[in-house]
């Protein structure tokens, strides 16, 4: 019997040798001879509440860490359904079908759609999380018991897989049994996890933004010059890109910075705003940047705390 047939039954342990603890899935972890220093496992049970992006990788990881997809469920049952069949699990458009009994709830869906969902499950059992870098901890407040955070600092696409043991994770948990399993399902994840408040993540949310999808955007302008000239971005962009990020393994960005405005080389940045004279947009973000790399500008945290 599959793994998350027997789960959706029962609570059960199986023995997996410490040397897989990221790497097997627990299907084919029953045959042949366990090692006595094998350690024991909960498989627990998991319901999914999205089919974005979060959710699907979500769905295709857990089964590695003990955690069994019991059900998908989507406000759109065409997605819900794809997800679920990809993973093995059942699916439901409708909040009166949600498992009742799971083990975690883990709420993967858009930021402005967390408390209408969360208000509109009935069940209070287990613990919920959801997945947001920026919304509170509050949103689960008078409508659950035990609850938290579990923020994975990632970019996620559809159909690539991540691996989450090398993913930042932070939580947060409402009261000390909630607290004791975010905290089992973080570690279970990521081997990097971090404790914090909802304040604290959505400066980290800012962080990520601002050094991910800030950069990214830059990287596509960049994409965009270099097709205009017939180079391949891959080619051509990604050994600086590969060599600046290496950089920031051994140095602080600050450090790290070189170009024309951290030189002061105002000839060049000339030559580069009259290039950029078709496009206004470009051309200040242009100037902005090279002003704030020319004067040092960083951001700096400095709020008083009461």
């Amino acid at each position: 019997m599959p793994v998350c047939l027997v789960a959706r039954q029962a609570t059960f342990y199986i023995k997996i040798p410490p040397e897989s603890r990221f790497l097997c899935k627990f299907a084919s972890c029953f045959g042949g001879s366990r090692p006595p220093e094998a350690i024991i496992i909960m498989i627990r049970k998991a319901v999914i509440l999205g089919t974005g992006n979060v959710a699907w990788q979500l769905a295709h990881s857990l089964p590695l860490f003990g955690y069994c997809v019991v059900q998908i469920f989507g406000r759109n049952a065409a997605k819900a359904e794809d997800l679920a069949s990809a993973v093995g699990a059942d699916h439901t458009d409708s909040y009166d079908e949600i498992y009742p009994d799971a083990d975690i709830y883990i709420y993967a869906v858009a930021d402005d759609a967390i408390s209408e969902v969360v208000a509109s499950v009935s069940t209070d059992s287990g613990v919920h999380v959801h997945t947001s870098g920026c919304v509170g901890i509050d949103v689960f407040e008078g409508s659950k018991s035990n609850y938290g955070v579990v923020y994975p600092l990632q970019t996620f696409t559809r159909n690539k897989k991540i691996d989450f043991s090398k993913v930042a994770i932070f939580f947060e948990a409402n009261n000390a049994s909630s607290r004791s399993r975010v905290e089992e399902f973080a570690k279970a994840l990521s081997l990097k996890v971090f404790e914090s408040n909802s304040e604290q993540r959505r400066m980290v949310h800012l962080a990520g933004v601002v050094g991910c999808n800030f950069a990214n955007y830059l990287w596509s302008i960049s994409y965009d010059i270099l097709r205009q000239q017939g180079y391949p971005f891959r080619d051509v962009m990604l050994p600086l890109i590969e060599e600046s990020l290496d950089k920031l393994r051994y140095m602080p960005p600050s450090e790290a910075q070189t170009g024309p405005a951290r030189r002061g080389d105002t000839g060049t940045i000339a030559a580069h705003e009259a290039l950029l004279a078709d496009n206004s947009d470009i051309a200040a973000m242009y100037r902005m940047l090279s002003k704030m790399i020319a004067d040092g500008s960083n951001y700096k945290y400095n709020r008083n705390r009461q």
